[in-house]
């Protein structure tokens, strides 16, 4: 049986969490150094831990740029795991310029190296099509397939989602939701959040809201954005669960930590009066949130909203939301 990723990630937290907690600052620092010096020498299983250490800051100032360049000489000695993590880099473009011509290279290679979960974002790629690289929707699904088969949880929902979508394969929610579930069982919240779609919607399936909400509480338990905006309008609304505005503001509120377009939503819920009255100074607010995270939606709601309440309220929620800004309650 082949173990996700997630799965070894979760183990070696239970088995080293008191270790990690006990290393100190010089302990890192001096783990790295002996790292590097390793790596210094062309060991490669030393040159990927090197890599990996200046991307996650551990013992060292995170610095993208060297990360990239020692995960390179990994790569050039065939070293798996750093092939994968370094179609990452070119794949975001961190420390790197960002080529999906690239990364799709790197991942093959990874792939053939091995590393089996390749198959997932070489599968996101060929889905959807990135810079370079056409999209091809019989690739996506083959790719999506391998990871899912071997048991990897975004593959499963990568999979899912192919089913849902009618992409490569004929459309069925019956099998996405299959797939959704499989992904479930090892606690993937984004499985969690498109399985509770279906189930809410009933389409294929009957409609199962108890079910459905009981998924999307536990991926916006998780901190699933979009699940924690679906949750909020479920108790603005009451639909599913007990009507609560308290309740709708906290998770719009939570959803807007995650997700910078959640806060025009909640702007616009305050807007068109969705926890009961419009309330324009609380929607200038947000409105004026998401203008200061960059988003021009943000300006539109604010010139929109000013003449509609007083000078001193505008400044009042201005200072509300730099407060929320730098960490504060709205």
């Amino acid at each position: 049986m082949i173990r996700t990723l997630s799965a070894i990630v979760a183990l070696a937290a239970m088995l080293f969490t008191g270790v990690a907690l006990a290393q100190t600052k010089a302990e890192l620092e001096a783990q790295f150094k002996d790292l590097l010096d390793r790596a210094r020498t062309g060991d490669a299983n030393a040159e990927f831990g090197v890599g990996v250490r200046y991307q996650t800051a551990q013992g060292v100032e995170r610095n993208s740029e060297e990360a990239a360049r020692f995960l390179h000489l990994a790569v050039d000695k065939q070293h798996p795991q750093a092939t994968n993590r370094l179609a990452w880099h070119y794949r975001t473009g961190v420390g790197v310029v960002q080529s999906a011509q690239k990364a799709e290279e790197l991942y093959l290679k990874a792939y053939d190296l091995g590393v089996t979960g390749a198959s997932v974002p070489l599968a996101a790629i060929y889905r959807s099509g990135e810079p370079g690289v056409e999209q091809n929707a019989a690739k996506a699904f083959e790719w999506a397939k391998i990871g899912a088969d071997a048991g990897i949880d975004r593959g499963q929902n990568l999979l899912g989602e192919l089913y849902r979508d009618g992409i490569g394969v004929p459309q069925s929610f019956t099998n996405a939701l299959e797939w959704f579930e499989k992904a479930v069982a090892q606690e993937l919240d984004l499985a969690y959040y498109n399985a509770s779609v279906i189930y809410r919607a009933g389409v294929e399936v009957p409609q199962d809201m108890d079910k459905g909400t009981e998924y999307l509480k536990k991926a916006a338990d998780m901190g699933h954005a979009a699940a924690m905006t679906d949750l909020a309008l479920a108790y603005a609304q009451g639909t599913g669960v007990p009507q609560s505005y308290q309740e709708a503001v906290n998770w719009y509120s939570k959803a807007a930590r995650q997700n910078r377009g959640a806060t025009v939503q909640l702007a616009r819920a305050y807007e068109q009066g969705v926890f009961g009255a419009p309330d324009y100074v609380r929607a200038y607010m947000w409105y004026y949130i998401a203008s200061k995270r960059g988003i021009p939606a943000g300006n539109v709601g604010m010139a929109a909203m000013e003449p509609r309440i007083a000078a001193g309220d505008i400044q009042k929620a201005r200072t509300q939301g730099d407060r929320w800004l730098a960490g504060g309650t709205s």
